[in-house]
């Protein structure tokens, strides 16, 4: 115990001051370099014990890359548990008492030991949850309590691994116990490590403000946006070495984040519909592709592209003056182009689940990715068509493979290869993934590959986004933007010139990989598709006038001559439309399920909608409030894209009940698989 005549260093101690709280910050070294052995013990084990050497011969610069990056993952751990003993520390200098100093340091050896123990059943928990599931800790590990949890227990309990990580658990809290208990030892000792009584007011204080700082610094893993977490990890081509780095209290963390936008909403959307969900006929969405000797013989490959926030808006004001689409132009004016076409939403994954699904965005739906729903097969997974017909199917992503879960779901559905940011050299990434040049060289490079065995290629870029960087490289076309569309963006304050330069540089990006295919044998046998996710975040009309421009984003088309088709340019269309547009033009003979209509299909009136309530047929629109069931209609301007309110019509009735029995059917069948 302290008293007021004891001695650190060479001055008498009389009370709590800054060369004890410095000590003390000293003295936590040790515990946190024996944490941080441990956990990079316990990667390396985890690395020999699950990964292929064979699959990881050559890879091994990644290898050293991913523990590097582990390690950061690591220190971001440490930072979170020892905050509290930290400001614990600081908080300390107020009260300068001994006494009380005392009592802290037997709460924080118990807090050392308990969040070290905590984190010790952590890494088990994860090493087995990665045993049955080849992943880490996701949405999967809370069924372990809504399923029969004490059955689950007594099924772990015999497995023969349980003893042994028995074992292991209990040797390792013993050893935290020791070392936690030894360092209260030391945090006790009356002798500081380097004696700081000298050091001016200004040092003191310079030390008191910035280690804070240095944590917080140290907890977020990094400098850039966004902090350190699973989107981080695509580092590789390798997807169980993207898997390494990330440590399990972060997998917890992100599953937690998931569960807890899944809990909030269970609504019944037929309910809501005024659709009755036990009538509901699912076989409207069994469909099928007319036979078709050229295309049976041909086999073409098929290239599905989604660009980043590639919305209509800017496209309608491309001038001399504002070049969004630079050398694209020239493509869309050669082939063919659909503007009247919607979003499914109006973020990124609303796109991703409509399109992989072949299903619209249900409005207030929970993504499917995150869910535990992600893992079932769905007979409407666009890839299906394709893998059946002997095609290799690839998905394609220019981020982390690990957002949202995407890769889990992209082979569940039924892509065989998965790609991303990991799968190329990384040169001039911005936050979100590898820039759009370097996204077509992947899909260009897989087009190119086994030239005998068709494709079918899902790619989803991540450029034109904020912070909106471009390569140095590239040096931007005019872009004076019209004060039309400045005023279609009112709460654009930030990032102005720049978010058209990063628009205009994926166009450019895509002009290039379209002269590669045509320019190339692939001209002849390949289906290049491209749209948007959606449109750029910031355009967001005020009137209603222009609120087409808000969802729009457009649709292009390369069709091989001896497949060439013609399309009504002024057609109505949506995300969920695209995959059966494709099956018609590139799979004979073919049965698939979608939601969507082909959009060669002239048998029907095409009505295209989103998950906004937004509702277009040639020249008509209604927009559909669910939580108030209220409709507003309008006429619409093929030429001007503008809408004027309107009375209701017979034909805009129909429109609002085939949005209502879709989006019904969808969520009864999305629910039943």
């Amino acid at each position: 115990m302290y008293e007021k005549n004891d001695i650190i260093g060479n001055a008498m101690v009389k009370e709590y001051n800054f060369e004890k709280y410095f000590d003390c910050l000293l003295k936590i070294i040790p515990i946190n370099i024996a944490a941080l052995a441990a956990m990079t013990l316990y990667r390396i084990f985890f690395c020999f014990y699950f990964a292929d050497s064979g699959v990881l011969k050559g890879f091994y610069g990644y290898v050293f890359k991913a523990f590097f990056l582990g390690l950061r993952f690591d220190l971001s751990v440490l930072a979170y548990i020892n905050a509290p003993v930290i400001l614990i520390f600081t908080v300390l200098l107020v009260f300068k008492n001994l006494n009380l100093f005392k009592f802290v340091t037997g709460l924080i050896n118990f807090y050392y030991w308990l969040a070290f123990t905590v984190l010790a059943v952590l890494n088990l928990t994860d090493f087995g949850f990665f045993t049955y599931f080849n992943d880490h800790i996701n949405l999967l590990f809370f069924q372990f309590f809504e399923d029969d949890t004490f059955a689950l227990i007594k099924t772990i309990a015999y497995d023969w691994r349980f003893p042994i990580a028995l074992a292991v658990l209990t040797a390792s809290s013993y050893t935290v116990y020791k070392i936690s208990s030894y360092t209260r030892k030391i945090l006790m000792d009356r002798k500081c490590i380097i004696a700081s009584s000298y050091w001016s007011f200004p040092v003191k204080a310079f030390f008191i403000l910035i280690v804070p700082c240095l944590v917080f610094l140290a907890a977020r893993g990094t400098v850039s946006m966004f902090p350190l977490g699973a989107f981080h990890t695509q580092i590789s081509p390798n997807s169980f070495i993207n898997k390494l780095p990330i440590s399990s209290a972060h997998s917890l963390t992100d599953a937690m984040y998931a569960k807890s936008e899944q809990s909030n909403n269970k609504i019944n959307l037929a309910d809501r519909l005024g659709v009755n969900a036990e009538s509901t006929d699912l076989s409207v969405f069994e469909k099928f592709t007319q036979p078709d000797h050229n295309i049976a013989v041909l086999k073409p490959n098929v290239v599905f592209i989604i660009l980043e926030s590639f919305g209509t808006a800017p496209i309608l004001y491309n001038s001399g003056d504002f070049d969004v689409l630079g050398d694209l132009k020239k493509h869309f004016d050669e082939d063919t182009v659909l503007y009247n076409f919607l979003a499914a939403g109006r973020i990124t994954i609303h796109c991703l689940e409509s399109t992989i699904l072949n299903m619209p965005q249900r409005p207030h739906a929970l993504q499917i990715t995150q869910s535990p729903s992600a893992y079932n097969k769905y007979s409407s997974a666009a890839a299906l068509p394709y893998k059946n017909s002997g095609y290799a199917t690839k998905a394609v992503y220019g981020g982390s493979l690990v957002w949202r879960g995407i890769e889990n779901f992209f082979k569940t559905q039924g892509f065989d290869y998965t790609y991303g940011e990991g799968s190329i050299k990384n040169e001039y990434r911005h936050e979100w993934g590898i820039n759009d040049a370097q996204f077509f060289e992947i899909i260009l490079r897989e087009l190119q590959e086994t030239p005998n065995r068709p494709k079918f290629i899902y790619a989803m870029s991540t450029g034109t986004h904020p912070p909106y960087e471009i390569p140095p490289f590239y040096k931007p076309l005019p872009l004076n933007i019209p004060q039309e569309l400045k005023q279609m963006m009112p709460g654009e304050k930030k990032y102005g010139k720049r978010i058209f330069e990063t628009y205009q540089f994926a166009n450019h990006a895509a002009a290039k990989f379209l002269d590669a295919v045509k320019n190339s044998k692939l001209a002849e046998n390949t289906i290049v598709v491209i749209t948007g996710d959606h449109n750029l975040r910031e355009i967001n009309p005020s009137s209603k006038e222009d609120l087409f421009k808000k969802y729009a984003v457009p649709m292009y088309i390369y069709m091989p001559k001896s497949v060439r088709k013609q399309f009504d340019a002024n057609i109505a269309g949506c995300h969920m439309d695209i995959m059966p547009t494709l099956y018609d033009l590139s799979l004979s003979d073919t049965e698939y399920t979608a939601a969507g209509t082909s959009l060669l299909d002239g048998s029907k009136k095409h009505i295209a909608f989103n998950s906004e309530g937004f509702i277009l047929s040639d020249s008509k629109i209604v927009l559909y409030n669910i939580n108030t069931n209220e409709a507003q209609y309008f006429n619409f301007d093929n030429k001007t894209k503008k809408l004027e309110e309107t009375e209701y019509t017979e034909e805009h009735g129909e429109m609002l009940e085939y949005y209502k029995n879709t989006v019904a059917a969808s969520d009864v069948y999305l629910k039943r698989q």
